[in-house]
C-alpha cells in the first residue's frame, strides 16, 4: 500500500493506494487518526484493493483525460 496526498503517486497501481489530505499545520488535523483507523479496518481483510476500490472509490477518475475532465467530474460528484 502506498499513502500519499498525491493520487498520481500510485496512478498506475490505483487500488494499492490511500489518498490523505495534505498537512499543512493545521492543529485540529484528525487525517492520521482516520488512517490508523482504516488501517486497522483492513488488518484483517485478505485483499486490500477490494476494499480501496469501494471505499475510495478512485478507478472512477482514470478515464478523465485532462486536468479539466478530472475537475468537473470531482464537481458533478459533490
Amino acid at each position: 500500500m502506498l499513502v500519499d496526498n498525491a493520487a498520481y503517486s500510485f496512478g498506475f497501481q490505483i487500488e494499492n493506494g490511500i489518498p490523505i489530505i495534505p498537512f499543512y499545520e493545521n492543529k485540529n488535523d484528525k487525517e492520521l487518526l482516520h488512517l490508523t483507523n482504516y488501517l486497522k479496518y483492513l488488518e484483517g481483510v485478505e485483499d486490500v484493493r477490494e476494499i480501496n476500490k469501494q471505499t475510495f472509490n478512485l478507478l472512477q477518475f482514470r478515464s478523465c483525460e485532462t486536468p479539466t475532465q478530472l475537475i468537473e467530474k470531482l464537481r458533478s460528484d459533490f
